[in-house]
């Protein structure tokens, strides 16, 4: 047995297994078996209502017949082997089929198609009389038509059809399709309000060029229908034409033939007239009579002959293209030449259009401004009108036609979204499209600017001051980004109040039916890898606003929900049950399902985002835990502390007083305006009541008033002045701490505590010892914290209490480092005192700690 008979047999073993034969046609020359997965993986989307498949065989050479083992499966057994039939089985974009072609003759076969990349899989043996393989369709849908040739010349074609396996076929892939043409046709509409000038061909792609005669070879059919029409049943148009009429024909004169008469214009003997004025006996009349040469037929003329002169355009490029690729020592494909063959087949075939008799008959342009219900009503010049729009337009379209059935669903899906994005939301705010986003006017022609990997924007004016921009592909490379992040459609709320807020859609043509997931989730869905990707967006894409500070001051988040459009329809009416449509409120992460016939969830989470205010759009956004720390302490810093003491002679009574009467008075400091600021009262216990000494008590200050000593009733006398005004703080309820803010140092040792000092509620907060409390600011226990972390030891020296400025709070604490000191000063930053050297400002903490490292050798 030889190399390629053991590979043959393993490979039968296998197909036995996993595939089954999905049709087989054999004629007196070749033997074609074309096998597929078990099962349908469309079944649990369409059920009962799956659509029926297509084959249609032909013969191509006149002497072909068909042999007994031609067959076909998902028909009535009895007609099976009916080779004429024109419905056959399904087959699947994304699906592996194994094909098995075999020359019955000595001469080499071959299978062909438009696309050799669909080819790729295949291989040859036995002298290229076998060719055996696997052919996937990718994500391509639509017909496809194949040609089996035998010793070079072709036996019979036969063409299939590819259903998406995530769509109803009949439903909605069509409706996607329909809905395509219709928003990109309202949009191209708009500028045939005032010409007609729709397409120019520019050099383009190979793979633009291939994708527009693909779109041609499906739409010339209609157009030849319809201009044939149209050749039956024209519609005529009036026309005065200039004749030699006999004077006793003529009822109406008009100004021609007054003229006439006046000139002693016109053919034959002279006539006398009743008035006695000599005429000729034939003056020239204009008479109304029906022609072809309408502006309708002028309009399909001018289109017809730009049509093919960008089809003659086309292939002076290819020719070009092939002629460099033969000097380059390159390899000429098939492909190549099929196209080469397709485009002189069009020529001829559109020649042969302007050969009928309305298209003949149309001399000259139509008039600048033309437009015509006939053109876009009437049966035939209805289709020939949108064959012409689709074929120009197609040109133009960056990235291919987007009206082509057998692209890339996805690609298709994708372009759907965004297109229906742009229309929904300028139906729910009640604006226009501003087409020159989508639309270009370029040269004589209109270009689509939509195209996979490139940006495209549409921007609506919300009010006066805010606008919402809709973007296609955006891609975000700033230095703020380690790698790039490129969602597939991105909403960007934008108002002069608010920092930049984005809404992260990605239509993902992907979805999850087994019953593990829709137990799971409670609905079919997108693939998890996709939720997963809208969480690493909400991450990943930031916003720059600073170039210098920290990074949580230099870089914020700016992605505030994210979801997943996929293609589903909620037929149950079950979908707002499912996780995926309650954690887009929960967590601002979800997925909606989006088609023609499934806009409403859409819809309704879009229309309550549009009529939020950006208070309730931020607060949608879930910040980091460490974020929220310290926003609060950083709140808790703006908070005044004053650290209150105790009378000496009697601290006890002093304190019941305070817990009782819920009040608390200091002489009144004209100078210092904290005092009428304080959000809080902490009363310092002294040694002779606890020791150590420490805060034991906290109470919120309710209201502050100005009293004489004099007028404040307290259980002992004042030997000082009864006059003095006093600083009185009403208290609310007076808490005693769980853990007391001792007064010790590292040594043991505190500080003395006589007089009222001053702290913030976040230094009351994180302080565990009382020199801890002398920190007032962030900044300062940022240091503080930086210093601990760093090893470096240090300790806190309380500075004097001063007047403090109530927009720029300035530290008091010194820290001691060695022979060093510093102190933070406000917007001056950070001062440093180390002699001998003179004092430095440094504006970050970063920066304080580098210098420390780098003095503290100098300064032992």
């Amino acid at each position: 047995m030889g190399a390629f008979s053991r590979r043959w047999v393993y490979l039968i073993l296998v197909i036995v297994k996993t595939m089954e034969e999905l049709f087989h046609i054999e004629t007196d020359k070749a033997d074609l078996s074309w096998s597929g997965p078990k099962g349908n993986p469309a079944n649990t989307i369409w059920g009962a209502q799956a659509p029926l498949g297509r084959l249609v065989i032909s013969l191509c050479r006149p002497n072909a017949t068909f042999g007994s083992n031609t067959w076909r499966n998902e028909v009535p057994p009895q007609v099976a082997d009916n080779p004429y039939l024109q419905i056959g089985p399904r087959l699947y974009e994304e699906t592996n089929y194994n094909i098995f072609l075999k020359s019955k003759t000595a001469d080499r076969v071959e299978l062909r198609h438009c696309d050799p990349t669909i080819l790729r899989g295949l291989n040859k043996t036995e002298e290229n009389r076998i060719v055996y393989g696997i052919i996937n369709f990718k994500g391509q849908v639509g017909r496809s038509r194949f040609t089996v040739l035998v010793g070079g010349k072709p036996e019979f074609d036969f063409e299939v059809e590819i259903f998406p396996s995530k769509l109803d076929y009949t439903s909605d892939y069509e409706t996607l399709i329909a809905d395509v043409q219709d928003i990109l046709t309202a949009l191209v509409l708009e500028y045939l309000q005032s010409t007609f000038q729709l397409g120019f061909a520019v050099n383009t792609r190979d793979s633009t060029r291939l994708e527009w005669l693909t779109l041609l070879r499906y739409v010339i059919d209609k157009l030849e229908l319809s201009l044939r029409y149209i050749e039956q049943h024209p519609h005529r148009g009036p026309s005065r034409k200039l004749l030699s009429t006999r004077v006793h024909l003529i009822h109406k004169p008009d100004s021609t033939v007054l003229r006439a008469v006046v000139q002693g214009k016109g053919s034959g003997p002279r006539l006398r007239t009743s008035f006695g004025a000599p005429i000729k006996c034939k003056l020239p009349e204009r008479r109304s009579c029906p022609t072809l040469d309408t502006s309708e037929h002028r309009w399909l003329a001018l289109q017809i002959e730009r049509i093919r002169r960008q089809l003659a355009h086309i292939n002076t490029e290819e020719k070009k293209r092939i002629l460099l690729k033969h000097k380059g020592n390159q390899t000429i494909t098939d492909k190549d030449k099929r196209i080469l063959e397709e485009i002189a087949t069009f020529e001829n075939r559109i020649a042969r259009l302007q050969e009928i008799e309305p298209i003949v008959a149309a001399a000259g342009l139509p008039p600048a401004g033309f437009a015509s219900l006939t053109l876009q009503t009437a049966p035939g010049y209805r289709e020939a009108y949108r064959a012409c729009l689709i074929l120009l337009r197609g040109l133009r379209v960056l990235g291919g036609p987007i009206e082509l059935s057998v692209k890339d669903i996805y690609l298709l899906y994708e372009y759907w979204c965004y297109l229906a994005l742009v229309r929904l939301i300028s139906k729910l705010l009640g604006k226009q499209i501003p087409v020159d986003r989508l639309l270009i006017l370029d040269r004589d022609g209109l270009r689509v600017q939509l195209k996979r990997g490139y940006k495209s924007t549409v921007r609506f004016e919300v009010n006066n001051s805010s606008t919402i921009e809709v973007t296609y592909n955006p891609k975000f490379t700033k230095a703020a980004y380690l790698l790039p992040q490129q969602p597939d459609i991105v909403l960007t709320l934008k108002d002069p109040n608010w920092p930049t807020m984005r809404l992260v859609l990605d239509a993902k043509y992907r979805i999850e039916i087994s019953p593990d997931y829709v137990s799971q989730f409670g609905s079919p869905g997108p693939p998890q890898d996709a939720i997963n990707v809208l969480h690493r967006y909400r991450d990943a894409i930031l916003e720059e606003t600073s170039s210098e500070g920290p990074r949580s001051e230099r870089l914020k988040h700016s992605v505030v929900e994210g979801a997943a459009l996929f293609p589903y329809v909620d037929k149950d009416d079950q979908f707002s049950n499912s996780r995926f449509w309650t954690s887009l409120e929960r967590l601002g992460i979800g997925a909606i399902p989006f088609l023609p016939n499934e806009t409403r969830y859409l819809e309704k989470w879009l229309s309550e985002l549009l009529r939020r205010g950006g208070w309730s759009i931020a607060e949608r956004s879930i910040p980091h835990s460490a974020h929220e720390q310290l926003r609060s302490w950083r709140e808790a810093a703006k908070e005044i502390v004053m650290i209150a003491v105790l009378r000496p002679n009697n601290p006890k009574q002093h304190l019941e007083w305070i817990c009782s009467q819920q009040c608390y008075y200091t002489p009144l400091t004209p100078t210092q305006r904290r005092q009428f600021a304080v959000r809080w009262v902490a009363i310092y216990s002294p040694s002779s009541l606890r020791n150590p000494g420490a805060i034991t008590h906290i109470a919120p200050v309710e209201r502050i008033g100005v009293l004489r000593r004099k007028d404040i009733q307290t259980p002992w006398s004042t030997s000082h002045n009864k006059n003095q005004y006093q600083v009185v703080y009403y208290l609310g309820e007076v808490v005693e701490f769980k853990k007391p803010i001792e007064n010790k140092g590292p040594n043991g040792q505190g500080v003395r505590v006589s007089r009222n000092r001053w702290s913030s509620y976040l230094g009351l907060q994180r302080a565990k010892e009382l020199s801890e409390l002398f920190l007032e600011t962030e900044p300062e226990w940022r240091l503080y914290e930086e210093l601990k972390a760093a090893g470096i030891s240090f300790s806190l020296k309380p500075g004097q209490p001063k007047a403090q400025h109530d927009n720029e709070p300035v530290g008091r604490a010194w820290f001691a480092i060695d022979k060093m000191l510093v102190q933070y000063r406000g917007s001056a930053g950070f001062l440093v005192r180390c002699r001998p050297f003179r004092d430095e400002y440094y504006t970050y903490v970063e920066d304080v700690i580098k210098r420390f490292k780098n003095l503290l050798h100098k300064c032992c």
